[in-house]
Parts: C-alpha cells; structure tokens; sequence
C-alpha cells in the first residue's frame, strides 16, 4: 500500500461514484473475491487512510545485548502505563524485514534502538529506517534508544533520520553507556511509560 495511498484513495473514490454492482473481484494475481467483494475495497480504503491500530513496536538491533535489555524494559514501563496497547519487540537481526515493516504499518509509535557504533548506528538499523522513509508512513510517532561505550551517538542519528522518513518524533530518546545496570533499567522503564503517555 505504502507509499501509493494517495493513488489508490482516489482510484477507490473514482470506482465508488460509478455506483455499479460489483458481483465478484478478480485481480491478475492473488485472490479472486466472490462473496461481498466490497469488504476488500473497504479494507482497502481504510488501509489507505494512513492506518494504525492500538500498537507500539520496539525495533533493535543489539552488539552485546545491552540494547535487548534495553527494549524489553522499554517495552516493560509501556506495557505499565497503558494495559491496552498491543507492544511487540523485535530483534531486526533476527526477523525478517516485511514482517516488520507490517507491524510499522500496524502501529501507532515506532521505537528504534541501536547500540553507537563508529559514532553512528549499525547499518542494519540504517538500512531499516531508509526502507521505512520510502515507504512514506503518514501519522506516526517514533522515539529512539541504544547503549554505547564511548561518544553516544546512536540516538540523536536515529532521531534525525526518523524526522527525515516522516515521523513525528516525540523525544530525545534514551541511552545508556555499557550494558544497563538495575538504575538504567528503571531508567529505560520510566522511558518506556514516557513514550505510552
């Protein structure tokens, strides 16, 4: 869907007003719809429409684990602060990257963490974070995290990249030198109940 929403919001508006009887859907690849063939247009509409649910997706990549704990104490203080909303936590070395970038699409906030590394942020991170700018998400937040050692760059570049991909970023993010010890720990759940708010 993303990035031709506005493409197909106004192909859907154009087919509507013909007011024609719409007996089946039979697209050139994919699933042919026999049975109400408009619900899909509906969904279709309504995915177009800049669509997130009641979710807020934590996306990482870790060199050492300390950004993992990170994330899931994260996700801990967001899941205190609001019992309704939906937290999902990825490990982006580990999934695959259409899977997420549905929860992207899914979600309300997206939070990004990376450890610093060579004064930025891995590639892996990068690489996520372009592909999520061509898309062209409308009407979502984002927020950012990440360990580091040394100069603790890792947040601000996510912050200005998230900025640059269309996100509202909602703020200075959180990070931690060395591996979070138990202070850091409640630091990153406090950060998480921050971000629910």
């Amino acid at each position: 869907m993303n990035p031709f929403n506005p493409i197909l919001r106004k192909k859907l508006a154009e087919i509507t007003a013909l007011n024609l009887p719409i007996e089946i859907i039979a697209t050139s690849h994919g699933v042919i719809w026999r049975d109400n063939p408009l619900q899909i247009v509906k969904k279709y509409a309504e995915w177009a429409s800049d669509y997130q649910e009641n979710q807020i997706t934590i996306i990482y990549d870790t060199m050492w684990n300390g950004t993992k704990l990170l994330a899931e104490k994260i996700a801990e203080g967001i899941r205190q602060a609001d019992q309704d909303v939906n937290v999902k936590v990825y490990n982006l070395a580990k999934s695959d990257e259409n899977d997420l970038i549905t929860e992207v699409f899914k979600s309300k906030t997206v939070v990004i963490g990376s450890p610093t590394m060579g004064n930025s942020i891995l590639h892996s991170v990068a690489g996520f974070i372009h592909l999520m700018k061509l898309l062209k998400f409308k009407g979502k937040k984002a927020a950012a995290f990440g360990c580091y050692g040394w100069s603790g760059e890792s947040v601000k570049v996510i912050n200005e990249l998230m900025a640059n991909a269309g996100f509202e970023v909602v703020s200075e993010g959180y990070k931690n030198q060395w591996n979070p010890d138990v202070d850091a720990q409640r630091e990153a759940v406090d950060f998480g109940k921050a971000i629910a708010l």
